[in-house]
C-alpha cells in the first residue's frame, strides 16, 4: 500500500510513498489472539538470516535521492538518524544528544565511540554534513523543505554542531529524526552522483552494515557487530519488494519471507488466519480524504463541493473498506495528532467543528441545483491500484453521484501516475489522497496542505480568511499557541470542504511467529532502527 508522508507529497513529482496509521474503531477476534500471542511470547534469542518484503524496489539508499517509504525502511536499517524517535514519537538521543537552549537553536552534541562500518570515527563534519545536504537553496535533496527553517549548520567543537534556525520550528527536531541519516562525507564526495546507488550506497553508521543492494534484488545487509547501539540479534537482514500483498500473504504462509510491513486493512481477515504469523495492529497517523480542486470548475463552486460531500456514506464504508480497522475522520489532523497535542481538550476541539456533510442523496442534490452545474457534470477519479480502498470507494461513489447527474469515470492508475497527477494542474480535479504524519504534533500537516506557501495544496486551496491562519499555525511552537489558529484552520476547511476527510486507520504489520517485536511494534518504527526491535523467539 502506498502512500503519502509529508516528505513524499514534496518529492512526488521524483518518488511517490507509503506511510503510517490512525485509529481503530474495532477490531476481529482473530486479531486481537494475535496480539495476545506476541505479547506473550518471549524474544530474544538470535536469527541467522530474516528475509523482510516491502512494497517496491529500494529507489536509493539516500533519502537525498530516495523518499518513498519502503527505501525509508531499508535506509533505517543501515543509517543512524542524528537523533531518534522513540516509541510514542518523541525525539530521543541517538548519534547525537541535543539541546535548545532558544526556540531557533539547536545545538548537537556528538555521542563517544560511534564509528562508520569501516571502523573510523564519525566527526563533527560528518554530522553537520549529513544535515546541510538538506539545506539551502541550492539543495537537491528531495527532503530539502523541511528544513527550510535552518538558516546555518555549522561544526562549533570536535563534538558540537550548532543548528540556527531562522525561525522557531516546533517540527525541526523530529524532521532530524526522521530525515536527516548520517552519511560519512568523504565517502559521499568519492561517490559523487553515484552516492546512494547500488555501487556506491553510502557508508553508515548504523546496526547493519550494506554487503548488496539493487532495485532489481533488493539488498542484502549484515549485522554492525560493532554498533554502538549493541550487537543486532539478526546476523543477517535480507529486503525484498513484493507489490502484490496477496503474492506477500502466500511468500510468509510459504516461509519465504519472515515480515512485511502496511498489510492493507482490506485484507487482514486472511492475514489475520495464518497459522505461522502474528498481526501487530497499531493506532497513528494515516488519513485520507477526498480532494477537489477549488480553482477548476466544477469545483470552484462550494455547492458543488457540499453535493460531493454529501455523495459519500462514511460511516458505511469504514467496516468493508478496514475491515473495522478504521475511523471516520472528523478533521484534516489525524485524531491521534490532535490527542497527543492537546490531550484531554482535543475531543473538545473536534466536537466544536463544523461537521463534515452526512450522507445524504437529497441534500447532495439540492446542493448541486444550486450550483453552477445544476444538472451535473462528468469528471475523472484516478484511483492508486496499490491502494486497494480505493476503487472500491470510487465505485461507490460513481453509482451514488449517478442518482443525481453527476458521471464519475473510474480510472486505475499505477502509483507513480496517482501520485504525479495529484500535482499535475491539467490532472482531473478530483482526486482521492492517502496521508500520514510524521510527528505527533497537530500542527503538521495544514501547512503542507492548506494556503498559498502549502507546498501540497493539491486542493489549491488558499483564501484571504484561511492563508493567515496557516501562517499562525505553521509558526506555533506550543500547544497553547496553536489551539486557536488550529481551531479556526480547521472549522474554515470543514466548511469549504476543500478536502473531505474521509477516515483514520490503523497500521498492520505481519511477522512470522519465529520472530518477535522487543517492546512491541510503534507506528513511529518508520523513524527507528527496526531490526533492532526484532529478535527470534524463545
Amino acid at each position: 500500500m502506498r502512500r503519502l508522508s509529508p516528505l513524499s507529497a514534496l518529492a512526488v513529482g521524483l518518488a511517490t510513498v507509503a506511510l503510517l496509521a490512525g485509529c481503530s474503531s474495532g477490531s476481529s477476534d482473530s486479531a486481537d489472539n494475535s496480539a495476545s500471542a506476541s505479547a506473550s511470547t518471549a524474544g530474544g534469542g538470535e536469527v541467522d538470516t530474516m528475509t523482510w518484503a516491502i512494497q517496491s524496489p529500494i529507489a536509493s539508499m539516500d533519502i537525498a535521492k530516495g523518499v518513498d517509504v519502503p527505501s525509508i525502511r531499508a535506509q533505517a536499517a543501515a543509517f543512524d538518524r542524528v537523533v531518534a524517535q522513540d516509541d510514542e514519537g518523541n525525539v530521543i538521543p541517538g548519534v547525537t544528544s541535543f539541546a535548545t537552549p532558544d526556540p531557533q537553536t539547536i545545538v548537537l552534541t556528538l555521542r563517544d565511540g560511534v564509528t562508520f562500518w569501516d571502523g573510523s570515527p564519525v566527526t563533527a563534519e560528518d554530522v553537520a554534513y549529513s544535515i546541510k545536504r538538506h539545506t539551502g537553496a541550492d539543495s537537491t535533496s528531495v527532503v530539502a523543505q523541511f528544513f527550510s527553517a535552518a538558516e546555518s549548520v555549522e561544526v562549533t567543537d570536535p563534538k558540537t554542531v550548532t543548528i540556527k534556525l531562522n525561525r522557531p520550528d516546533p517540527a525541526m527536531l523530529t524532521n532530524l529524526a526522521v530525515y536527516a541519516f548520517v552519511r560519512q562525507q568523504a565517502y559521499d564526495e568519492a561517490a559523487g552522483d553515484a552516492a546512494g546507488g547500488p555501487d556506491k550506497p553510502g557508508m553508515g553508521t548504523g546496526p547493519f552494515s550494506i554487503v548488496s543492494y539493487s532495485s532489481a534484488d533488493g539488498a542484502v545487509l549484515a549485522a554492525n557487530e560493532n554498533y554502538w547501539g549493541g550487537k543486532p540479534k539478526i546476523k543477517e537482514l535480507k529486503i525484498v519488494s513484493i507489490a502484490d500483498p496477496e503474492t506477500a500473504r502466500l511468500a510468509l504462509s510459504s516461509g519465504e519471507i519472515d515480515g512485511f510491513f502496511d498489510v492493507p486493512l482490506i485484507a487482514t481477515r486472511q492475514w489475520d488466519e495464518l497459522d505461522n504469523a502474528t498481526m501487530t495492529y497499531v493506532p497513528g497517523s494515516y488519513i485520507d480524504y477526498l480532494v477537489m480542486d477549488t480553482t477548476r470548475a466544477p469545483f470552484d463552486d462550494i455547492n458543488a463541493r457540499i453535493a460531493m460531500a454529501h455523495l459519500l456514506d462514511r460511516a458505511a464504508l469504514a467496516q468493508p473498506l478496514f475491515n473495522g480497522r478504521a475511523a471516520v475522520a472528523t478533521s484534516i489532523v489525524p485524531a491521534i495528532q490532535m490527542e497527543a497535542t492537546f490531550g484531554a481538550d482535543a475531543a473538545t476541539i473536534e466536537a466544536a467543528l463544523p461537521a463534515i456533510p452526512e450522507f445524504s442523496i437529497d441534500k447532495a442534490r439540492e446542493a448541486l441545483a444550486k450550483s453552477a452545474t445544476p444538472d451535473g457534470f462528468s469528471v475523472e477519479l484516478p484511483v492508486d491500484t496499490t491502494q486497494p480502498w480505493m476503487s472500491p470507494l470510487a465505485q461507490n461513489l460513481a453509482e451514488t453521484a449517478k442518482q443525481i447527474g453527476i458521471e464519475i469515470t473510474v480510472k486505475p492508475v499505477p502509483a507513480a501516475d496517482w501520485g504525479a497527477g495529484l500535482l499535475d494542474p491539467a490532472a482531473s480535479p478530483l482526486q482521492l489522497l492517502a496521508f500520514a504524519g510524521a510527528t505527533t504534533w497537530a500542527g503538521e500537516l495544514p501547512p503542507v496542505m492548506v494556503g498559498e506557501a502549502a507546498p501540497f495544496n493539491v486542493a489549491r486551496y488558499s483564501t484571504p480568511e484561511a492563508d493567515p491562519l496557516v501562517g499562525a499555525v505553521a509558526a506555533a511552537t506550543t500547544p497553547e499557541e496553536l489551539k486557536q489558529p488550529l481551531q479556526d484552520l480547521l472549522a474554515n476547511v470543514n466548511t469549504n470542504l476543500p478536502y473531505v476527510p474521509l477516515f483514520t486507520e490503523d497500521v498492520a504489520v505481519a511477522m512470522g511467529n519465529g520472530f518477535v517485536w522487543d517492546g512491541g511494534y510503534s507506528y513511529f518504527a518508520i523513524g527507528q532502527a527496526w531490526p533492532m526491535k526484532i529478535s527470534g523467539a524463545q
